[in-house]
């Protein structure tokens, strides 16, 4: 009797354990970021764009592609005077 009470305790206990598991995050400077998210690595003066995901139940960066996209800026007009 004392066992069965022991072992569902047990199993009980492992439940939130278990759930956190799938809620992996990778880290990249301080920054959380969701499976499936992409960021911009710096590695050894390179840079490069990866994915979070899994491998082996825990999280890594996958590379994407060499190089991180560029955006522009968008500057302010000047004003035309007449």
């Amino acid at each position: 009797m004392r066992l069965g009470v022991l072992v569902t305790g047990l199993a009980l206990g492992l439940i939130p354990t278990m759930a956190d598991a799938h809620n992996c995050k990778c880290r990249n400077r301080g920054v959380l970021f969701e499976l499936g998210q992409t960021a911009c690595l710096k590695v050894d003066g390179g840079t490069y764009l990866a994915r979070c995901e899994m491998k082996l139940n825990v999280s890594s960066w996958t590379r994407i592609q060499e190089g991180c996209p560029v955006t522009e800026r968008m500057l302010p007009r000047p004003m035309l005077v007449n």
